[in-house]
């Protein structure tokens, strides 16, 4: 899946330095790792993405506990907080 996306010129230039000076493969690379740390390193985005992907039914109950990084009855929990009941029955599986 291939998606554009704007940037500011100096966002843009320093993509291209890093690609040049060798610390990556590709622009595309660069963009990957920063979104990857900046989910990673914050909580709040990593449980927006995972109810998203829930309430998209593109995660199950499961899935989206791992992508949030928590059980599945904080999960739930999370859920619930915004209004969002889950079933009672939990689907095992895991993340590809």
């Amino acid at each position: 899946m291939s998606n554009s996306y704007s940037l500011p010129s100096i966002l843009v230039s320093q993509i291209e330095a890093l690609v040049d000076s060798g610390h990556f493969s590709s622009r595309s690379d660069v963009v990957k790792e920063a979104l990857r740390f900046m989910i990673e390193k914050k909580n709040h985005l990593r449980y927006a993405s995972a109810v998203g992907m829930y309430k998209k039914g593109k995660a199950t109950l499961t899935k989206g506990a791992e992508i949030a990084g928590v059980s599945s009855d904080v999960f739930r929990s999370i859920l619930n907080d915004q209004g969002i009941i889950p079933p009672d029955a939990v689907e095992w599986e895991s993340i590809e």
